[in-house]
């Protein structure tokens, strides 16, 4: 496994007691450098020295793979990478080598301070671990401090792609009310995360190390906020100043335009006269009611100042020539 062959170069030189005058170059090969502990003269130690020895190279081997990546920050140049409740990790891609049909990867976050009371959880609990600490009550006073969520399935995160644009959101579903919803951290905490490996029966099979200790920016109350002209930035005083005399200037040209509209003289308008239907005259014969004894009143007649030659009727004799 990678990054086996030092740390198993450690171990060894931690027991010097029992390998007096070994002396490992941290830049051997893996075949030379079992080689020099079984050539050396001290390979006559006592057996079960031995034995206790090679079991513990095994053991760290074992509970190492999987162990090696730890969740971070992601790499792209966002401006909110950590805010008052949500924190941006980089995708969990080839976390977990081992083949696992129907794995998915689960990420638990929480307080740092409840790294060890879900250790200690997921040793002794015989349950489904993803219903330890639901989401809705998980940062109660009485609470575990930490919940799961799923990222996706480990046939999503292979290892011969590792792109360094993808990015998982915690706190991306706001404020939830799922068992295992995605829901915002803690105002201000300090919050650590970790990958699981889980398989269909809800069964851990391995977990990555913890990341280190994000601390969350905690908003201030608003009454502690002070927005007077001196918290203000040159330019936006420029430009509020700019904005004021532009719209007093709009409503003085209202203003002005509205007074010189209400106090403009208008004209009298001269009385019209209707002469629909009728003539300018008061009365007169027509000449198809020959047997009328009264000339015809005009009901239409407006009188003015103007005089028309008499107010009596037309001669009756034009009237019958016409």
């Amino acid at each position: 496994m990678k990054n086996s062959l030092p740390a198993l170069q450690l171990l060894l030189i931690g027991v010097d007691s029992y390998l007096p005058g070994i002396l490992l170059s941290t830049d051997t090969s893996q075949v030379d450098f079992y080689s020099r502990i079984y050539l050396h003269p001290c390979y006559k130690m006592k057996t079960n020295t031995m034995i206790s020895l090679m079991s513990l190279m095994s053991i760290w081997m074992w509970t190492g793979e999987g162990q090696i990546f730890q969740p971070e920050l992601t790499s792209n140049a966002f401006l909110a990478k950590v805010t008052s409740n949500t924190v941006i990790l980089k995708q969990p891609y080839c976390v977990f080598n081992q083949p696992c049909p129907g794995c998915e990867i689960w990420l638990v976050a929480g307080l740092c301070s409840a790294n060890s009371t879900f250790d200690a959880l997921v040793n002794s609990s015989t349950t489904n671990i993803l219903s330890l600490s639901p989401y809705p009550t998980a940062f109660n006073p009485s609470s575990n401090n930490f919940f799961l969520t799923r990222v996706g399935l480990l046939s999503d995160f292979p290892c011969n792609q590792y792109p360094n644009d993808r990015y998982f959101v915690v706190g991306a579903d706001g404020i939830c009310s799922g068992v295992n919803c995605n829901g915002v951290l803690p105002d201000g905490s300090t919050v650590c995360f970790k990958y699981l490996l889980i398989d269909a029966n809800r069964t851990l099979i391995n977990s990555s190390n913890w990341s280190g200790n994000i601390t969350l920016p905690k908003l201030l109350p608003l009454q502690t906020i002070y927005d007077g002209l001196s918290a203000r930035s040159g330019a936006m005083v420029v430009i509020t100043t700019i904005l004021c005399v532009a719209a007093a200037l709009l409503l003085l040209i209202f203003l002005i335009m509205l007074c010189v509209t209400c106090c403009r003289p208008t004209k009298k308008d001269s009385k019209q006269i209707s002469v629909m239907n009728s003539i300018r005259i008061p009365r007169y014969d027509t000449h198809n009611l020959k047997e009328r004894v009264h000339p015809y009143d005009n009901p239409a007649y407006q009188s003015d100042l103007k005089n028309y030659s008499t107010s009596s009727t037309l001669p009756k004799n034009g009237a019958r020539k016409l």
